[in-house]
Parts: structure tokens; sequence; C-alpha cells
């Protein structure tokens, strides 16, 4: 299977916007909810631009989500029952076989907002010759891109030590890459901040843009292409 023949259906889960980022310190709840809404934007934007991807699925049982995915030409799942990140994408793999798809399949951490549609194909590329494959993020310990060869090879592993977890289960971890946006997921302020640098999506622009002064323009910051060691 190679990038060209693939054709790679991607899942991006997505925490209700209400409850999500609670470790943007400093924020309001208000702010957390928007931001969280504007990486989830940025980041479905990135994936459907990405060539190779044919179908999306949001997998969400936030409202607003899931309308905005329908609008956007992406498929909502219901996360119901919603019992965490690992369960919603078993869910959506269960709905991309229902809809008849049992080829290449992704997921993808939904706070990707500096991701680019390039860096998603290189990172896809990069899988398609594995059975299952990952991605680890920025930090070298957690997840942001699974894939595998078919929804029933999934086996999500994610959350916490996740990179340690999808090694141990047999995974191929893809490094190497120059796409710095695919690894950075935010969860922290310093997060943020790296992706700023980066570059961010014109989502996350305008919710930072709104709440104070509007980031200077900036050069993309390599983050290097390997994490380190997980400890």
């Amino acid at each position: 299977m190679t990038a060209l023949q693939a054709a790679w259906t991607v899942v991006l889960p997505v925490k209700p916007f209400a409850a999500a980022k609670s470790r943007l310190a400093g924020a309001s709840c208000a702010s957390r909810r928007a931001l969280a809404h504007a990486f989830f934007r940025d980041t479905l934007e990135a994936v459907l631009g990405t060539a190779a991807v044919t179908r999306v699925l949001v997998v969400t049982d936030d409202q607003e989500a899931a309308a905005e995915a329908r609008y956007a030409g992406a498929v909502p799942v219901p996360d119901r029952p919603p019992a965490g990140l690992n369960a919603a994408v078993r869910t959506a793999a269960r709905h991309a076989q229902m809809l008849g798809h049992s080829g290449a399949i992704a997921v993808l951490t939904a706070d990707l907002p500096a991701l680019r549609s390039t860096e998603l194909a290189t990172v896809l590329h990069a899988a398609s010759g594995h059975q299952r494959a990952f991605l680890a993020d920025h930090a070298g310990c957690g997840t942001t891109v699974l894939t595998a060869a078919g929804p029933q090879r999934l086996e999500p592993a994610f959350e916490g030590n996740s990179r340690d977890r999808h090694r141990r289960t047999g995974a191929y971890e893809i490094v190497g890459l120059d796409a710095p946006g695919a690894r950075l997921d935010i969860d922290t302020p310093d997060d943020l901040r790296l992706a700023r640098r980066l570059g961010l999506g014109p989502h996350t622009r305008a919710v930072i843009a709104r709440s104070g002064p509007a980031p200077s323009p900036r050069p993309r910051q390599r983050l290097g292409t390997s994490p380190p060691d997980a400890p």
C-alpha cells in the first residue's frame, strides 16, 4: 500500500468544548472553550485539505462540533456513551466499517492548530507501508497520530504515556519527519506559545487576537524531526 494507492479515512475525536483544555492555566472558561473550538476547526481544515484523505469522521458528543463537521463535509459520529478517548476511537472505527471502509485509517488528536495539510500528507505517506504506525507528540510521551491498515487493526491506547503503549503493542513509530505541526498538540500555555511560533491556523489566530494583542508574524520554527526518548 503506497500513499498514492491509499484512500485514507481520518478520525477526529472531539471532547465537548466546554469541558476541554482545563490545563490552559490563566485562561477563563470561556477562553478555554473558544480555544478548544478553534483548535478543532483548524485541525479539521488541515485534514480536509489533505489530498490522500477521502473521508473524515468526527466522533463527538458536542452538537456544535457535529454540526460544523457536517457543514464542512465530514461525517459526525455520536460519541455515545461517552467513555473516553479510546472508546470514542473504537466507536468511530466501527462506524467506518459500517460505511464499508476497510482500508487505511488514521486517528488524529483534534488539538493541532499548527498542522499543515502537507505535513499530514507526509505522515500518512510514512505510515502507508505499515499495518499500524504512530507519531509521538512533541514531548515524546503522547501520541498525536495513530494509523492502521484497517479499522479493526487500530488498537488505540491514547492518554498518558501512549507512545510507550503503542510501541509495546507493535505499532511502528514514525520518526525523522519534518512535520512539527503534526506533533504539537496543545495542552498547556507553553504548548500554545510553541504553536504561535510555528504558525497557527486562522481560527486559533482569531481567538488569540480577540483575547489580547495579535501575535507578530514569525517564520515557522522547527521543533526537530524526532521526539526525545520517553523516560
